[in-house]
């Protein structure tokens, strides 16, 4: 029963040393000195009348009664973060958390949000810029906009914008070429290269171009955003994701060269935890996200 547990400051001790093997480092985690550690373990130990570490040269090892301990210990303070996680969660329930990555806030979400922010001035948005995908299960994130096919069981998911590359580029590149422009005439310009949306074959085959007219020794970009501000910047032609190319494009930053449209497979999603797409602040937020 709850009322015969003791020591959990102890217990709290204990489980971080045998999470890191480390009295150090269980130290620095609880914002604690080496010896409050030690000094915790050792009154645990004498309440248990067991031993729980071997201690080693570089650090400590869990003795059989520790394993047995551990396996208890880790399973009830991660339930017990997770809960005190959801409380908070749930008591700011007019605000969201957003998880999407850099290139999405930079290029498509951010410029958007005055908007929204005059439209719902109550709800309170945070920003969290991550290109991993969320663990909904151990962080306070609300809602995940992730560019993905869909298949992540166990959450709650919708399709926001199905993406398309299209070839874009700087008016100074081309200049005054008339647009749109000869398949022929694009390939023979520098062609920058997105190394996670791999298209230019794609898009050689659509316009009825010979895949080998296109030169694939130019630099390749991981992050989509870095690639518009390549293109942006004059040094080549970039088949990007239409999405977050628009403000570019409405702007005379960067123009469409030819009308092709390179479908993709994958898509940006709507995530959430099951459930919470009933929430107010977050089905108004994705109610706006369908909108723009």
């Amino acid at each position: 029963m709850a009322k015969n547990l003791r020591h959990l400051r102890a217990l709290q001790a204990f489980d971080e040393t045998a999470t890191h093997c480390s009295l150090t480092k269980a130290a620095d985690v609880l914002n604690v000195t080496h010896g409050a550690i030690s000094r915790q373990i050792k009154l645990l130990e004498l309440h248990l009348g067991v031993t729980l570490f071997h201690r080693r040269p570089n650090g400590v090892e869990l003795t059989k009664a520790g394993e047995r301990l551990y396996q208890s210990t880790r399973g009830a303070f991660s339930a017990l973060q997770l809960g005190v996680s959801e409380v908070k969660r749930l008591h700011h329930r007019q605000s969201l958390t957003v998880s999407l990555s850099t290139s999405l806030a930079l290029k498509w979400l951010v410029p958007l949000l005055s908007a929204f922010q005059q439209e719902h001035p109550g709800i309170a948005l945070l920003l969290d810029t991550n290109d991993a995908f969320t663990d909904f299960d151990t962080s306070e994130v609300d809602v995940a906009l992730r560019f993905g096919e869909p298949g992540w069981g166990g959450l709650h998911y919708e399709q926001i914008r199905q993406e398309e590359l299209v070839v874009l580029a700087a008016p100074s590149l081309v200049r005054k070429t008339r647009l749109p422009m000869r398949a022929e005439d694009i390939v023979d310009l520098p062609l920058l290269h997105d190394a996670f949306n791999v298209g230019w074959e794609s898009w050689a085959a659509q316009v009825g171009l010979n895949a080998d007219r296109i030169n694939s020794q130019s630099i390749k970009y991981v992050d989509s955003a870095v690639l518009l501000e390549a293109a942006i910047d004059g040094q080549g032609v970039a088949l990007a994701r239409h999405l977050l190319a628009k403000r570019d494009l409405d702007l005379g930053r960067l123009i469409r060269l030819d009308e092709s449209n390179v479908p993709l497979d994958r898509g940006l999603y709507f995530v959430c935890r099951p459930g919470d797409q009933e929430r107010v602040t977050v089905r108004i937020f994705k109610k706006w996200l369908m909108s723009i």
